[in-house]
């Protein structure tokens, strides 16, 4: 398993929303802009299913993931893995209590870091 260096954790945090990418069992692209999601380790981000609908058939059916996030100074990463979807637990408390009473809080994803690139380098 690839791991979050300091400056794509550094870049994550830094984002207001961050575009993340889906694809469905039919290889159909999906991306949307994600405004709950955090870093949990070097090998793992937290995202809150608020509005998901493309986005949640996706993960169900074809757990691949990925997002980019731009640094002003080091450029864009992007963060490849697989996606887990909770309704129960740990990672799913951590959403209700996160995520303002106002939106829904359908779920936790966790996305299990596989590959890290930096422009076109792979770093991780």
């Amino acid at each position: 398993m690839a791991k979050l260096t300091e400056a794509v954790k550094k870049a994550i945090s830094d984002q207001e929303v961050i575009p993340v990418a889906t694809s469905s069992k039919d290889r159909i692209p999906n991306v949307v802009y994600i405004k709950y999601l955090k870093v949990v380790d070097d090998q793992t981000i937290l995202i809150a299913d608020n509005y998901f609908n493309k986005t949640r058939d996706n993960i169900l059916k074809n757990s691949k993931i990925a997002l980019v996030v731009l640094d002003e100074e080091k450029g864009s990463f992007q963060v490849k893995g697989v996606a887990e979807r909770l309704e129960q637990g740990p990672m799913y408390d951590e959403v209700q209590n996160w995520v303002p009473d106002k939106l829904p809080r359908a779920a936790a994803v966790i996305m299990h870091i596989e590959e890290i690139y930096n422009g076109a380098e792979k770093i991780s």
